[in-house]
């Protein structure tokens, strides 16, 4: 076992003891579900003492409409709680022909909503639909089945999970996008034939393989009314029998190798990532459409007929000159939006691939809509809303005719605490914006959005389309399968087109040609833009014996002569010339070197990370002793890479403006930690006295603050880099100078006063509840005494374990809180869940992979010690599978006594924020 920072003498002996009791406590018992009438109303509260049930209702009523912040002239309506033991936690919406609302439970069935007419709450009819999907679904393509006997009861346990992520009412059918149940997942399609308003054909149209939030999610009717497009998160396989793709050749396109995340999150994922795919209505061509993302829930047309959708941010990279926030992307024919796992996520300003309309920030993206058809103002109607499950916010998205793409500016429409969006839907029949809130068990509710004030709602009509989006989407029908080899003179005019958008859709029409009918074009090529471009295209699809041609036709383009805004598209072209074709002779190496060490160190801060990592791949001889003194010069704050491009490139009126600014809050060096990035694979230019320069570097990082990863990526810059220092006296003077020092999460812990009880989830419901009068400072310090820190992080500080808790009361109510802190294992995220090990030897081993060196897994199995990990060699592992028990062990808030429960309880739920109400 590798040596685990120490924790100070009172946490370690908390860890032993907690662990202890974990070892011996069993999974808890789960409340026997009561049967739920097959139709009910909004429940009414019950006299108080009338049962258990009935006060705990009252106590996790969804957050009232009075308690949100809501833009001037709407309103917001509580239509519905949902009974949690009985329904589940709701995260699919879809409107049916009559204008009735179908809801899926994440883990659970459908339900069917008869909606109150505008004016009044009252009224609203909810029934489980009665069907069970086959446990084993059939081939694609086979005959459809009969649905089995239906259930009698309607309650959650009545019959199998349906665990849908996405519905879609399409074609006289209900879609269904199966997710949460592993045996059953795909898109299937259910029809009522006999027209009792009930589903008695289920057929399964397509396998789509996944993991759980990550895996397959929503769907959305075409805007020609003939297919179906779906969003698929970043761990779902491609379909199965997938008939043809929009995207070409799609491909890691590193230079340099890549990191893994140092938590071993979507390690071995490779592209296409997450992706958008469509369908015909039958599922019998499946086709990819664009890719790139990581986890991108949800999708929407506007009335123009373009696709966007919100893409997820890697909120544990928040620091790293990688991390990119959340974003609404404009997906296009073919494109690539450059996800790629890890420290390889590409930056926005690859030529390769396409950048944002609009960067959103952290957060957890959830369902999208277009207001397309409600009875709202006309920059409502033409906006994208998207929903954000963390911090409980709902934007609106209203976006501006630029080029072939468009600038987003967004708008907080809706926001509260808590606020779990899941997905929202607009209503053709009344024009109301219908939202679900839930999803990982947390309570779930359904409310209704109206437009109240004096601006007219007559139907809105969208902005002209701009000559720049009609040309890209006539160079997107060279796209299609079978396009000749016209294509390749309509398309490559159009390589030098000022618009990114454009370039790249002709870029995309070109490589789908054979590349011997247009290679000696590329080569040639002299007009610069079009050159990069057309050279671009050649390294992704020609052949390799090309490499040393497109050499030299990226030689003749002068870097230094070149404007600013090639400068970057240049450095990429080098790039994947070297990363598909693979690595030239020394010879040719140096002489490649030589002509670009001139240019380092480069005022640009953005083209100075390319070509120093092009010069470390080249083996420059001084690109070492260039850089380790770049390590001692800070980054100044509001200074950022991406700052800086936003502004010199936006000046330029060019699409490569359009650079994420992904600044967090943390007080990270960005460049410095790119740099040294790089370095770890430079083999060339070392002496002792820049090694020594170089790892005194690690000690100054110590005070930075990321994400959960943040300073595990760190670390591992530190492991590769001594790995390459040959002498293994030096490597082990240098290891002394750099190893980090020990981590202390329970600095301004508290000794709980107690005397402390064994707290149910409903006792500590009803303690937490209404929180007023309480003290910050002992909040704070008993979010240490209770090691709540150890594994969570909390505004840039604590452990990487569990999920970051900064957003907690924005998405957990006080009993979903308390259900987390008293029964852990009862909702377990697969994103913080552990697997079981069973060895060769017979021994059994449990924790999460977080490495793999030398054939070996590295396995954290205690969490008060999470850089302690046993080594497992795979050929040793006879079987794993995911473990049901939390790391977290139950019972940490026992010690507290009850006012100590409460200050706790409103630390959390405040974000850390000593100006909250709570504490007035």
């Amino acid at each position: 076992m590798t040596p685990s920072r120490p924790l100070s003498p009172r946490l370690a002996r908390l860890g032993t003891l907690l662990l202890l009791g974990l070892a011996a406590t069993s999974l808890p018992a789960q409340t026997p579900r009561e049967k739920a009438q097959p139709k009910t109303t909004a429940p009414a509260a019950e006299p108080p003492g009338q049962s258990a049930r009935a006060a705990m209702a009252a106590i996790t009523r969804a957050t009232e409409p009075s308690a949100l912040t809501v833009a001037p002239g709407f309103k917001v309506e509580l239509l519905y709680t949902v009974p949690k033991e009985d329904q589940g936690s709701w995260v699919a919406l879809a409107i049916d022909p009559k204008g009735r609302l179908t809801a899926a439970d994440q883990y659970g069935g459908l339900y069917r909503l008869t909606l109150p007419p505008l004016g009044t709450s009252a009224g609203l009819k909810v029934e489980k639909l009665a069907l069970t999907l086959p446990a084993v679904p059939p081939p694609p393509g086979t005959e459809s089945r009969p649905t089995p006997k239906r259930a009698a009861a309607t309650d959650g346990s009545a019959s199998p999970a349906v665990g849908a992520h996405g519905l879609l009412y399409a074609f006289d059918s209900l879609y269904v996008m199966v997710d949460e149940v592993p045996a059953k997942q795909g898109v299937w399609r259910l029809r009522d034939t006999n027209g009792d308003d009930q589903f008695d054909e289920i057929k399964y149209l397509r396998e789509m393989r996944g993991s759980g939030e990550h895996g397959p999610h929503s769907l959305a009717l075409s805007p020609d009314g003939k297919s179906i497009y779906f969003a698929n998160g970043n761990h779902t396989d491609l379909p199965t029998h997938l008939n043809k793709s929009r995207a070409v050749s799609w491909d890691e396109d590193h230079l340099l190798p890549r990191m893994w995340d140092a938590r071993g999150h979507a390690k071995n994922k490779f592209a296409p990532g997450g992706y958008i795919g469509r369908m015909d209505p039958e599922g019998k061509t499946v086709e990819l459409f664009a890719l790139g993302f990581r986890n991108q829930y949800d999708l929407a047309f506007d009335q123009n007929g373009e696709l966007f959708t919100y893409d997820s941010d890697m909120e544990w990279d928040q620091g790293s000159p990688w991390y990119m926030p959340t974003r609404i992307n404009h997906v296009v024919d073919g494109a690539d939006y450059g996800w790629r796992s890890g420290a390889g996520r590409w930056p926005d300003y690859y030529a390769d691939s396409l950048p944002a309309t609009l960067a959103i920030g952290p957060g957890s993206p959830t369902g999208t809509v277009f207001g397309t058809g409600a009875k709202f103002p006309a920059k409502y109607q033409l906006a994208l809303f998207a929903a954000d499950w963390t911090y409980g916010t709902l934007y609106a998205v209203h976006h501006t005719p630029d080029g072939a793409t468009y600038r987003g500016e967004k708008e907080e429409f809706i926001s509260g605490k808590p606020l779990p969006l899941t997905d929202l839907v607009i209503n053709p029949n009344d024009g109301a914006m219908y939202f679900a809130v839930g999803g990982r068990r947390t309570q779930a509710a359904l409310y209704r959005v109206t437009y109240t004030g004096t601006e007219s709602t007559a139907p809105a009509q969208p902005a002209p389309l701009t000559a720049e989006v009609k040309l890209r989407r006539s160079l997107e029908a060279l796209h299609a399968e079978g396009t000749g080899p016209e294509a390749i003179a309509i398309a490559w005019p159009h390589l030098a087109h000022a618009d990114r958008f454009v370039r790249t859709a002709a870029r995309i029409a070109i490589e789908r040609q054979f590349p011997d009918n247009w290679a000696s074009r590329a080569l040639a090529e002299r007009n610069p833009q079009a050159a990069i471009e057309a050279l671009i295209a050649l390294a992704r699809v020609g052949p390799k014996y090309l490499q040393p041609r497109l050499l030299e036709s990226l030689e003749r383009l002068d870097f230094a002569k070149q404007p600013a805004a090639l400068q970057l598209p240049l450095l990429r072209a080098w790039q994947l010339a070297f990363a598909r074709m693979g690595k030239p002779d020394a010879t040719t190496c140096a002489r490649l070197a030589a002509k670009l060490d001139p240019l380092f160190p480069h005022p640009e801060a953005l083209v100075n990370r390319e070509l120093h990592a092009l010069l470390v791949y080249l083996d420059s001889a001084t690109v070492v002793a260039k850089t380790v003194p770049l390590l001692s010069v800070s980054e100044p704050v509001g200074t950022a890479p991406e700052e800086q491009a936003s502004k010199s490139l936006l000046a330029r009126n060019d699409n490569y403006g359009k650079v994420v600014n992904s600044v967090s809050d943390s007080r990270s060096d960005r460049q410095q930690m790119m740099m040294a990035y790089n370095l770890r694979h430079a083999t060339v230019g070392w002496t002792p006295k820049l090694r020594v320069e170089f790892f005194s570097w690690f000690a100054r990082t110590a005070p930075w603050k990321g994400g959960n990863s943040f300073s595990g990526f760190i670390q591992n810059i530190r492991t590769e880099t001594l790995a390459r220092v040959p002498d293994p006296a030096e490597r082990a003077a240098l290891n002394a100078l750099s190893k980090p020092a020990a981590t202390h999460f329970a600095a301004g812990a508290l000794t709980p006063k107690g005397p402390g009880r064994n707290y149910t989830v409903a006792e500590a419901t009803a303690l937490a509840t209404g929180l007023t009068g309480r003290n910050f400072a002992e909040g704070k310090g008993l979010f240490a005494a209770t090691a709540c820190i150890v594994c969570h992080r909390f505004n840039h500080d604590g452990g990487g374990i569990g999920p970051d808790l900064s957003g907690a009361g924005s998405r957990y109510s006080v009993k979903d809180l308390m259900e987390n802190l008293v029964e852990p294992s009862k909702v377990i995220s697969d994103q913080y869940d552990s697997q079981q090990f069973d060895l060769a030897d017979g021994s059994t081993l449990v924790g999460r992979i977080v490495g793999e060196e030398n054939g070996e897994l590295l396995i954290m199995s205690n969490p008060f010690a999470p850089d302690e990990k046993t080594k497992v060699k795979s050929a040793d592992i006879k079987s794993r599978k995911t473990y049901p028990i939390s790391m977290m062990p139950p019972g940490l808030i026992n010690a507290l006594n009850p006012e100590e429960l409460k200050n706790l309880t409103a630390y959390v739920l405040s974000g850390g924020n000593p100006n909250d109400k709570m504490f007035k």
